[in-house]
């Protein structure tokens, strides 16, 4: 059953008339943000899609979405927010949650975040910014565009350490198909103890140093590969022969099928690299995260990220206006015409003037900017120029936009320290996108609360 607010949020309890109001008075940010979180707006798309007044109370909506913001906002994971609430009385009476009454659990929070989806958080900073366009404190007449990566939480992916995890969960997923169908499990762990000598073996080759321990290492492999083989051989004919005859049966067999699918790839993965094939446009890097890719994107410290794309857009008030997830590392060039369109979806209207670095440079893409009615194009050009073009990135608003499009870097760097978005704890794309959307929302509540000030 979906509820609003606690019943006893709205009646003050014997608790609340002896503790001075000194002790749970917001700080004048919060304050703010609470003012701006009372828009009932925001909860016109989880009350639209998922009200009904059917079983238990789940946790209150205006509960959820504070609590989200505050997990964002002090940078605290699911299971520290908890306690964190539960002791703080600011943060309890911020998040509308009475003295007597228990804060949510962890648990709760994850599954109704999955439950909730990414496009109930992209229609809540939707609603956000056009309430900032009506408070006419976001005007929109310029703005600045870049991409960075949100990574995974997961390690960096080698075959063999891929193989490794693979015939841990194969085994895994065996082992709870025989229990669940009343056998003792039979499963030798041979096959686990091989492989842990293999990985072992590989490290101990890995500190020589030596020219020949790239072929070594890519012979232990191939040694790991066998081994994946033999066990999965073992999971698919159990696969076939179980009939599954509830649910549970059901789960545990889809389970073991997705299994048996992904070791198959990293096993063929492993042996096209074996044979000199490096290049593989869909490898596979992670079990947990099959949709995460490796993507370059030319930094000093980390020449290889493993996660998403993430293009961001940006107002001259420091709000950002639109954001996009995509799977792998598309070209910067193509993603000019997204940007524009989420302009027009929050304004109405294109901006008068526009900032992007070199990477999305194309005559096309300029052509595309001022054909949709915007005035002043900045996209510094690679490579050689003609005089008028050295003339034209000479003038004194295509220098403007390029300074003024460096601080974009920073917000993306505010964005990723303070707010989350440098590793997703969640894995999937999907719930990427989710992660990317809650910590979005959280900024912009604190950028709205600062101009609101």
């Amino acid at each position: 059953m979906l509820i609003l607010d606690y019943p006893e949020w709205t009646q003050p309890s014997v608790a609340e008339v002896f503790i001075p109001k000194v002790a749970y008075k917001l700080t004048p940010e919060l304050e703010q943000i609470d003012k701006l979180l009372k828009d009932e707006s925001f909860e016109e798309p989880i009350v639209g899609s998922f009200n009904t007044q059917r079983g238990r109370p789940t946790v209150p909506v205006r509960v959820y979405i504070r609590l989200m913001f505050l997990k964002h906002y002090t940078g605290l994971s699911y299971e520290d927010i908890v306690p964190e609430v539960t002791h703080n009385l600011m943060f309890r009476f911020f998040c509308r949650i009475p003295i007597e009454q228990k804060v949510p659990d962890a648990t709760a929070l994850m599954k109704i975040t999955t439950k909730y989806g990414e496009e109930v958080i992209d229609e809540m900073n939707q609603r956000l910014l056009k309430s900032l366009v009506q408070k006419k404190l976001l005007k929109g007449r310029k703005t600045r565009i870049d991409t960075t990566v949100v990574e995974s939480n997961i390690v960096h992916p080698t075959d063999a350490g891929l193989l490794y995890e693979g015939v841990k969960k194969l085994t895994k997923a065996v082992t709870r198909i025989k229990r669940a169908c009343g056998k003792a499990s039979q499963q030798s762990t041979k096959s686990n103890r091989k492989m842990k000598e293999h990985m072992l073996s590989i490290n101990k080759v890995l500190r020589r140093r030596s020219e020949d321990s790239r072929t070594e290492v890519r012979k232990i492999t191939g040694m790991i590969a066998e081994e994946a083989r033999k066990v999965l051989s073992k999971a698919t004919s159990l696969a076939k022969k179980l009939i599954p005859e509830t649910e549970k049966d059901i789960k545990l067999r889809g389970t073991l099928l997705d299994t048996v699918n992904k070791v198959q790839k990293i096993i063929n993965q492993s042996e096209a690299v074996n044979n000199g094939n490096t290049k593989l446009s869909d490898r596979l890097i992670s079990l947990r995260d099959p949709d995460a890719r490796p993507i370059v994107k030319g930094k000093l410290g980390k020449r290889v990220e493993f996660g998403y794309k993430l293009q961001i857009q940006e107002t001259e008030s420091g709000i950002v206006t639109g954001y996009q997830v995509y799977k792998g590392n598309p070209c910067d060039k193509t993603l000019v015409n997204d940007a524009l369109k989420k302009h027009v979806d929050v304004f109405g209207k294109t901006p008068l003037e526009i900032s992007l670095d070199r990477g999305y440079y194309d005559s096309g893409n300029e052509k595309l900017a001022y054909s949709a009615g915007v005035k002043n194009v900045c996209i510094p050009k690679i490579g050689r120029k003609s005089k008028e073009r050295e003339a034209f990135e000479k003038t004194s608003a295509f220098r403007r936009l390029k300074q003024w499009r460096s601080g974009i870097e920073g917000r993306i760097s505010c964005l990723k320290r303070r707010f989350g978005l440098n590793r997703s704890m969640l894995s999937g794309y999907r719930k990427t996108q989710m992660w990317t959307g809650l910590g979005i929302f959280a900024h912009n509540l604190r950028q709205a609360a600062k101009l609101m000030a």
